[in-house]
């Protein structure tokens, strides 16, 4: 924060929007930290009132499903009563974007045997390596599309 945004600060709504962000109470002392320097000392009362507030639009189901399918790193900011459909939906969307994850890891890959593939691999011994690996793979694509569908589902 510089000077001006100091002076002027409106810490409910600073607070408000911390919370709606799902940030850390810690974020507090960055302000503070950020304002010492302009003999400005935080609303202290003023921004936890609206940091709590803005977690109670945070700190849902869906908010926590879109955190964890982002991949996003899981903040424990959420007090009850929104803290555990937050984790729950969290942990759903998290589940998700590892099963995507690894879908794309096992594309690439098969993706890459079949390139090999085309332009030829002149050892015999190889080339069936790569063709059991690539069926590997390939089964491993179809359980983790399945899984995919099924957890998307619930």
């Amino acid at each position: 924060m510089d000077r001006s945004q100091c002076l002027n600060a409106d810490w409910y709504a600073i607070g408000l929007e911390d919370g709606a962000r799902g940030r850390a109470l810690e974020r507090l002392g960055e302000h503070r930290r950020a304002c010492a320097q302009y003999n400005v000392t935080p609303d202290t009362a003023r921004y936890v009132a609206g940091r709590n507030d803005g977690l109670k639009s945070f700190c849902t189901y869906e908010r926590g499903f879109s955190e964890g399918r982002a991949g996003n790193n899981y903040v424990a900011a959420c007090p009850a009563p929104g803290g555990p459909a937050f984790l729950a939906g969290y942990n759903r969307g998290r589940e998700l974007h590892e099963l995507h994850r690894r879908l794309d890891d096992v594309e690439r890959e098969i993706a890459g045997i079949k390139s090999a593939l085309t332009k030829g691999i002149a050892d015999p011994r190889g080339r069936a390596e790569q063709l059991e690996r690539l069926e590997s793979l390939t089964r491993e694509s179809e359980a983790l599309q399945a899984r995919i569908s099924q957890a998307e589902q619930r």
